[in-house]
């Protein structure tokens, strides 16, 4: 078990200090993009990059997630490098035609996304965009399935330095506004997919087979509907907030919002980046669904340490480092932050399904959820705005949680211990509770208190038994190792 979970931290946490490094340094530059960006222009950028969002999902997601189920299908390197090629080739095809189409279109789109024309060279860099980052995913997914998480990190770095890099340059030197975020992405993403391609075809060739294709697919294709539904449980919001509201409301919704998803690039994305491929690992082993039972309750608890960490202190964080018109931002980010949580444990709850290759269950349950979610933004955003939208968000997730769970369940019973899953849940939304009526007159005691807040949440964590005897010890050991680096002479009596 222990073994299990070490194996996951290392690759999960490689994957979540890529993903550190690159979003630190996206959020150290908020201050310059607030200063060269009005809300207006955030706005116009968010509902630009989610537009190419869908579409690549649409594209990548069914065939990404295959192509790792089927490359562990085989265990000689000949069948599964044709698994990849086949991969790469069906999706640069795709890819190819819908870019085009793109282009084709562009002065439609334009006023489709952003209720006028005059955008259409937005629309065309997008499109250019969006094929290279089509051909670029199924070469991180065949780096993730080989269990590569250092190259994908220093990959994904490359690509990072490169376009922040372009972006000071176009918005500081150039003073180009929005089309130069534009361009500074297209570039990076064209450098990196370029070199990343000629690398994987290198070592896996030009191979395309047929009924490897139709495997891939008949794996994949439910996850079209999955994906699209993804994408609106996500996203769609922000285009409801355009139409009851404006595009500057979107654009204070979306940076608080982006620090709500922190938890997401920090610790679900990297989790789900191998825990696409060690499931199917684990699911081999007599004791798969003790371990599987385990992991969930683990895991959820750290998503719900950092998640309150982050509701706690993101109001002065944002009022730090933000313009005044991005301030009000920090409301959304505690509703988010949870909605977030729900949306982990879904993605983990989903594990069943795709284990028993009972794929058709994700559609009906993206349908679902995607349904729920349009009729919670119809009720709540016309009321409450950004709140509401939040709100609709987390509601959605939460929803999304249970569904996976039974549909998960109906196909590949899992002995999950569903009371210590939902202990970290619930005491961390009772101490955020707790801090909404702190109102401390001093910035230094407003942090004394909610870093003892947070030490209050371990504490309940600790005391209600969530670990059992053999975790309380291994904890104990490392606490005491702890003490004792620092000199503090309590570790024998914290043994004790």
């Amino acid at each position: 078990m222990l073994e299990e979970i070490k194996k996951l931290l290392k690759h999960s946490s490689v994957y979540s200090l890529g993903n550190l490094l690159n979003k630190a340094v996206g959020f150290l530059l908020i201050p310059f993009y607030t200063h060269y960006l009005t809300t207006a222009d955030y706005g116009t950028l968010e509902l630009l990059d989610l537009s190419v969002t869908l579409i690549g999902l649409l594209l990548n997601m069914w065939m990404n997630a295959s192509l790792v189920r089927h490359y562990y299908e085989y265990e000689d390197d000949k069948s599964r490098n044709e698994v990849v090629s086949t991969a790469l080739i069906a999706t640069s095809t795709a890819a190819a035609l819908v870019s085009a189409a793109g282009l084709f279109w562009a002065r439609g789109i334009s006023t489709l996304i952003l209720k006028s024309p005059e955008f259409y060279a937005f629309v065309q860099i997008i499109a250019f965009n969006l094929f290279f980052t089509c051909v670029n995913s199924v070469s991180f997914s065949y780096l993730r399935a080989k269990q590569k998480s250092s190259a994908v990190v220093v990959m994904n770095t490359v690509s990072l330095v490169t376009g922040l890099t372009l972006n000071i340059y176009f918005l500081a030197v150039m003073k180009t506004g929005v089309v130069g975020i534009l361009y500074s992405s297209l570039i990076s993403n064209a450098l990196v997919t370029t070199g990343l391609t000629i690398l994987t075809v290198r070592q896996v060739g030009l191979h395309f087979d047929g009924v490897k294709l139709k495997a891939i697919a008949a794996f994949g294709l439910p996850l079209i509907l999955t994906s699209f539904s993804a994408f609106e449980l996500n996203f769609a919001d922000r285009f409801f907030l355009q139409h009851y509201s404006n595009v500057s409301t979107v654009g204070i919704y979306a940076l608080g919002y982006k620090f709500g998803y922190m938890l997401s690039f920090l610790l679900i994305q990297p989790f789900m980046m191998i825990w696409g491929a060690r499931m199917y690992e684990i699911a081999k082993r007599p004791d798969a669904g003790a371990v599987f039972s385990r992991i969930i309750a683990y895991f959820t608890l750290l998503m719900c340490a950092v998640a309150l960490a982050m509701s706690l202190f993101i109001k002065d964080v944002i009022s730090m480092i933000t313009s005044t018109g991005f301030h009000n931002a920090y409301k959304v980010v505690p509703a988010v932050a949870l909605a977030y949580v729900f949306y982990g444990m879904s993605y983990y709850f989903q594990t069943g399904v795709y284990v028993s290759k009972k794929t058709g269950y994700l559609g009906l349950m993206g349908v679902i959820c995607a349904s729920a979610n349009v009729g919670l933004n119809f009720l709540l955003i016309p009321r409450f705005a950004a709140m509401g939208a939040a709100w609709a968000t987390t509601l959605s997730f939460l929803l999304m949680a249970v569904v996976a769970y039974l549909f998960s369940q109906r196909v590949y019973p899992i002995p999950y211990s569903l009371l210590k899953t939902a202990l970290p849940v619930v005491t961390a939304i009772s101490v955020y509770s707790v801090s909404t009526f702190i109102d401390a007159p001093s910035l230094l005691l407003s942090i004394t208190l909610k870093l003892l807040l947070i030490l209050g949440f371990g504490f309940v964590i600790f005391a209600s038994g969530f670990f059992n005897q053999s975790e309380t010890v291994k904890l104990r050991q490392t606490l005491q190792g702890v003490w004792g680096r620092f000199g503090l002479g309590v570790a024998d009596a914290a043994g004790k």
